[in-house]
């Protein structure tokens, strides 16, 4: 309360509270102490399992004054009884009724030991008056000794003897434990699960009794009613049966720091989280001489920015292509709905390529007709004129627009995230968006891809319906990547409002891919805000699933490369994500017996091709006889990386590295 509280209030409420009597009517209080054992909350306590070291004082106190009071009265009580068996003779000083001549008959004594007698209630006043005397100076001499606000903390003590303390009831009345593993099957929040928290539990807060368990004896355990009980342990359908909503957060501590959590109720409802770190203002990392300051969350411990605002050279590149776009957009729409229509299918898969890559693109042709795979329905975006005739060289359809891909480089990225990298990555955004905006659900996928299966199957096939996009795990965990590590070189992606919006902001936004040299990174952002702000489902194929292997299993996973190698693996795809450039990736493939192109056609022009065979005319397909082997291609290049054939004699990529055989 904020209302002025005398001493003596204090003092009453005190001895009220702990059942003590006193000057007032002497009540016990009947509500019960519930000092939680386990994380309780209590303001100004040492200890959470401790009452508060002022009520203790207070008690002995009132306790030997107690014991003072009863001492006095009882040998009071002693001595009048004692007198009642005094000889007969013996007088008293004092005139009673049934007193003759000074000495006190049997009347007289029979008055004095009667419970209802005149002396016996004089003796009685006066010794309650003693008492009340001395328990007053007391207290009056203890309330000049200790503050006025000790009392009132001691009073808020008092009440306040739960781990859900009523300070905090506005948003905190329970607390359960659920397994992570049955949270995360239970619902479906789309981000990798980690197959390292199987035996890791994750904490369920409730801010309304209502929202509690319908259990009474969880619900009470869950309040910490019982200060010697734990936390009640749950499945997740009983934890959330009567939640109305639940809002989700995900927490892991990259860089090890010491990491605290802050929930700030009663105030206007946020869904993002701020992050604050000990740091000097400059790019340093964690410095604990600092105080906590405001900080971006792709800010490391060490000092690294994976995020900073695009500079003005950026903003202009992206504003001068973009621009071209826009400028463009309803022909470019109308010439690709021609295109689109033709294909007959509502699922597109979509390429984009470069000349520098085209190797790939035609060895994924030749890997697919190896198979038998139909490739009717894939359409590729060349970035280049060359690669348009390539491709349709090795039968795909292709559309080329030359106006927005004349900015992008004919060459080859030397290592992921240079400037030719980050310029190709322009090609990814407009493709998709396109097709996207037209209305067809697509597979994208990078060219340095290999099909087991047709991948278009297992997203028909399979009841996941309630997921706009799936996404290939990249594998990575970095910071900049979360929550969702997706790899941006193999998603599915329905046609919808939401997923329009999406690729919408990914084109708008193309300004970050430059400053960040990541399209990857700036479409995981977009994922994550898009999901919370329009409710976007997003589904990550999980790197611990067969079907869709990347770079994180060809290097760190031997046994999933085996029993593709057998011929065992459920895969439908293999991609060779998680290499430096393309002239690895080429090697991988080969030893690995999935590569299908013939050296002749490797980095060569169509026309070239077709001269150095003396074939006369052009078509699609015509390349397609001319340079795909019909038996993989294998040679051994590296002996420490996955391969067909032993590669024992070959030198190792990495350092150290033993032979995987």
């Amino acid at each position: 309360s904020s209302e002025p509280v005398s001493c003596r209030e204090e003092m009453d409420y005190t001895r009220e509270r702990s059942g003590v009597p006193g000057s007032g009517n002497g009540r016990t209080s009947s509500r019960k102490s519930t000092s939680g054992s386990s994380g309780s909350v209590k303001r100004g306590s040492t200890s959470p399992n401790s009452p508060p070291v002022l009520f203790k004082t207070l008690t002995w106190v009132l306790i030997l004054l107690c014991s003072s009071f009863s001492s006095f009265y009882f040998g009071v009580w002693t001595g009048i009884q004692a007198a009642s068996l005094e000889d007969e003779s013996r007088g008293f000083g004092a005139t009673l009724s049934g007193q003759s001549d000074g000495v006190c008959t049997k009347a007289c004594l029979k008055e004095v030991a009667n419970e209802n007698g005149e002396l016996q209630r004089k003796v009685e006043e006066l010794a309650e008056k003693k008492v009340r005397e001395e328990l007053q100076n007391k207290l009056e001499d203890l309330c000049k000794r200790i503050p006025i606000n000790a009392l009132k903390n001691s009073r808020n003590n008092l009440k306040e003897t739960q781990l859900f303390s009523k300070s905090i009831t506005h948003f905190a009345t329970g607390l359960v434990r659920v397994a992570n593993t049955d949270l995360m099957k239970t619902f479906d929040f789309g981000v990798p699960p980690n197959p390292n928290t199987e035996n890791y539990d994750a904490l369920i807060l409730y801010n309304k009794k209502d929202a509690l368990p319908s259990d009474e004896t969880i619900a009470k355990a869950a309040r910490q009613e019982d200060p010697k009980q734990g936390l009640p342990f749950v499945t997740a359908n009983t934890a959330t049966e009567n939640c109305d909503t639940m809002n989700v957060v995900f927490i892991n501590n990259p860089g090890s720091t010491r990491q605290c959590l802050a929930l700030v109720g009663g105030q206007y409802q946020s869904y993002h989280i701020q992050r604050w770190m000990r740091r000097s203002d400059n790019f340093r990392g964690l410095n604990a001489d600092y105080p906590l300051k405001l900080t971006s969350r792709g800010w490391t411990a060490a000092g690294r920015m994976e995020f900073t605002p695009p500079k003005d050279n950026h903003v202009k590149d992206h504003q001068d292509i973009l621009r071209t776009y826009l400028n463009n957009a309803d022909d470019i729409k109308n010439r690709l709905k021609s295109i689109l229509s033709k294909m007959k299918t509502h699922t597109v898969v979509v390429l984009t390529c470069n000349f520098g890559q085209s190797e790939l693109l035609m060895n994924f042709a030749c890997s697919a007709r190896s198979r038998g795979f139909d490739l009717s329905n894939i359409l590729v975006f060349p970035t280049d004129f060359d690669t348009k005739e390539l491709a349709e060289g090795m039968g795909f359809t292709t559309f080329y627009e030359e106006k927005i891909m004349a900015s992008i480089p004919k060459a080859e990225a030397n290592a992921y995230g240079d400037k030719i990298f980050t310029r190709v990555m322009f090609a990814k955004v407009v493709c998709v968006q396109l097709v996207n905006e037209l209305g067809y659900d697509l597979l994208f996928s990078d060219v340095d891809v290999v099909w087991y299966r047709n991948p278009v199957d297992y997203f028909h096939e399979r009841s996941l319906d309630g997921f706009d996009v799936f996404f290939q795990d990249d594998g990575s965990r970095q910071e900049r990547y979360a929550p969702y590590s997706a790899n941006s070189g193999f998603y599915y992606v329905r046609s919808n409002q939401k997923t329009k919006h999406l690729f919408r902001s990914l084109l708008y936004a193309s300004d970050l891919i430059n400053a960040w040299y990541s399209h990857q990174q700036v479409l995981i952002a977009l994922l994550t805000e898009h999901n919370s702000l329009l409710g976007l489902n997003v589904k990550i194929l999980p790197k611990e699933m067969e079907e869709f292997p990347g770079g994180v299993q060809f290097h760190r996973n031997k046994e999933a490369m085996k029993k593709i190698l057998r011929g065992e693996s459920d895969a439908y795809i293999l991609h060779m994500s998680w290499t430096k450039n393309k002239d690895n990736k080429v090697l991988f493939f080969k030893q690995f017996g999935e590569w299908y192109l013939q050296e002749s056609c490797v980095n060569k022009h169509f026309d070239a091709i077709l001269s150095e065979r003396n074939i006369l005319g052009s078509g699609v397909g015509v390349l397609l006889d001319q340079c795909c082997s019909a038996e993989p291609l294998v040679s051994c290049h590296y002996r420490d990386k996955p391969s067909k054939i032993p590669c024992r004699d070959s030198p190792p990529i990495d350092r150290n590295g033993e032979s995987w055989w």
